[in-house]
């Protein structure tokens, strides 16, 4: 596997540095804004922005920042992951807060959760001094080191299970440390004595947990190219596309997708204070390569992504186009209308889907490129999504509901029968992940096989993606290797060597999984061997990057993403 030097991801923001909440002690200031991912989402799932009383529905890769609330109504569910791969899973009927998402001067996350009510599953991974503390009406669980652990909660009723690690409790009058496989008890309205006893009885849910988790692991361990430590969503790349070694680039990823497909020409645009204009991929892949590194493009390839490294993360990466009626966007070093998306001017203000049925067709003259649009956002575009229907239920607490609550919900801690969602895979199809599943034993047994989206979908499954890459056949469809205009001269992969076989020395070669060419990790400050013909690899907005260095950047521009 190819090695990737990869320093730590510790999120600061330009908006620079705020007090401490006292509620945890004024003891040093923090940087109050990271992202991190909403990255699975199946049903209705919703979210709230700090400071707004709009209940939206939320699209997967949407960023998540301190003081957002995550929803989920009947049958729907959703997955948060965090910069190192720790993971909080929400079942149907429930919902989390954000309440802190910081980092201190030492570089260590700080992560509060608050869970209103529902069932959630956590598995943190801990790194240096980080922190992590789940809030349960009157109770607070922290976990001690790696851990993984699930809460119940329900008519003042919580219920906390440790499959691995150990959870601290801490009650109103006492508190206990759960060790792994045990059970705890506890009634919140009475503050009596902890019930805490042996005998974990798992149910669909945590079996749909346990699939997620050795789906990331085995699709991280199989890759051509990988990171250390873990990075989020990098698993995502080995499902949902294929890694290659394109001369005269480098490494580099490339999406199973059809031809004509263009990078940022599925999702939304949203505009995060601070960063500006974030775009939001519709596709279930879409948060590294919209956020690092650096798509290129080569007429006997097509788009491929170039890693870059990752000190920096960017509300996008592309060049803006404005003319009468309409605005554009293209991947940085997209040449001519090729690699322009072109939408009504009203699309991105108001927040609306890109997708081929809203994209318009490229005019013949696009104009002279701009930094960013002239606009911020308007109402819509600052909620993040589409206001849900009157009729839908939502467990929002200190409000009523935005519709009737269903008639038979589940996850009361009276039953061990809890809903789960019904893939793996977000899009993915339930009997072919089933027959695939079966096929090798069962995924929780001997031998589990990874799951590959070839036929992965975008946008809730409206617009399919079909794999004109597919695997090691694809090498043989790919033509010589010609440098696409607008690219940068130089082979990219500095300090990698180029792998053996796999296909013509003139072409793109498709990495075998596992098993891709050898790099060296490069130096701790400059390049790591992904840069885009530069020394330092790093792109990010001009004006809202997150650093991942303990610093903060700024040029002094208004919103669109940049690179230096």
């Amino acid at each position: 596997m190819v090695s990737l030097r990869y320093r730590n991801s510790l999120l600061i923001v330009a908006a620079g540095l705020l007090a401490f909440p006292a509620w945890l002690g004024a003891q040093q200031a923090l940087s109050h804004v990271r992202v991190v991912r909403l990255s699975y989402v199946e049903g209705t799932v919703a979210m709230l922005r700090p400071g707004s009383t709009e209940w939206v529905g939320a699209m997967a890769n949407t960023p998540i920042q301190e003081g957002f609330s995550i929803s989920t109504s009947a049958d729907s569910f959703a997955e948060v992951e965090f910069e190192n791969g720790s993971t909080a899973r929400l079942g149907e009927l429930s919902r989390i807060d954000f309440t802190q998402l910081a980092l201190n001067s030492e570089g260590d996350r700080l992560n509060h959760l608050t869970v209103q009510q529902g069932y959630a599953t956590f598995h943190f991974v801990p790194e240096h001094g980080d922190v992590y503390a789940v809030k349960v009406a009157n109770t607070t669980l922290t976990p001690h080191g790696k851990s993984e652990f699930r809460m119940d909660f329900a008519d003042n009723q919580l219920r906390v299970e440790v499959f691995d690690g150990s959870v601290e409790v801490q009650g109103p009058a006492s508190s206990t440390k759960l060790g792994k496989n045990k059970v705890l008890e506890f009634d919140t309205a009475t503050a009596l004595a902890f019930n805490v006893h042996e005998g974990i009885q798992k149910d669909d849910w945590d079996q749909w947990v346990e699939a997620r988790d050795l789906q990331a692991v085995l699709a991280t361990n199989e890759a051509a190219v990988g990171t250390k430590p873990r990075l989020f969503g990098w698993s995502d790349l080995d499902t949902y596309g294929e890694w290659g070694y394109f001369p005269g680039y480098g490494y580099g990823w490339m999406p199973y997708a059809p031809m004509g497909w263009a990078p940022y020409s599925m999702g939304m645009w949203s505009w995060y204070s601070g960063f500006g204009w974030t775009w939001i991929s519709g596709e279930p892949w879409g948060w590294l390569p919209y956020h690092y590194g650096a798509w290129d493009f080569d007429p006997s390839m097509g788009w491929f992504w170039m890693p870059g490294d990752f000190d920096f993360w960017s509300p996008c990466m592309v060049t803006w186009y404005g003319g009468p009626g309409w605005i554009g966007w293209a991947p940085f070093g997209a040449w001519g209308a090729g690699g322009v998306t072109v939408v009504p001017a009203g699309t991105v203000q108001g927040g609306k889907p890109v997708n081929p049925r809203t994209v318009l067709p490229p005019p013949p003259r696009l104009g002279n490129p701009t930094h960013a649009p002239t606009f911020a956002g308007g109402q819509a575009g600052v909620l993040g999504g589409t206001p849900l229907p009157s009729n839908t239920f939502l467990p929002v607490i200190g409000r009523t509901s935005l519709g009737p609550k269903p008639g038979a919900a589940s996850g009361g801690l009276g039953t061990r029968s809890v809903a789960a969602p019904r893939t793996v895979l977000m899009g993915g199809d339930p009997s072919a992940e089933r027959a695939e599943l079966t096929a090798h034993q069962g995924f929780l047994r001997h031998s589990p096989p990874v799951l590959h989206a070839r036929l992965g979908s975008t946008l809730g499954g409206h617009y399919p993606v079909a794999p004109d890459l597919a695997g090691a056949n694809a090498s043989a469809g790919l033509g010589g290797s010609r440098k696409g205009p607008g690219s940068t001269p130089g082979n990219r992969s500095s300090g990698l060597n180029a792998p053996r076989g796999g296909g013509r020395s003139s072409g793109a070669v498709i990495l075998s999984h596992g098993s891709g060419a050898r790099a060296s990790s490069g130096s701790s400050g400059g390049s790591s061997g992904w840069g885009s013909g530069g020394s330092s690899g790093g792109f990010h907005s001009s004006s809202s990057s997150v650093s991942s260095s303990g610093g903060h950047s700024s040029s002094g521009g208004s919103s669109g993403g940049g690179h230096h």
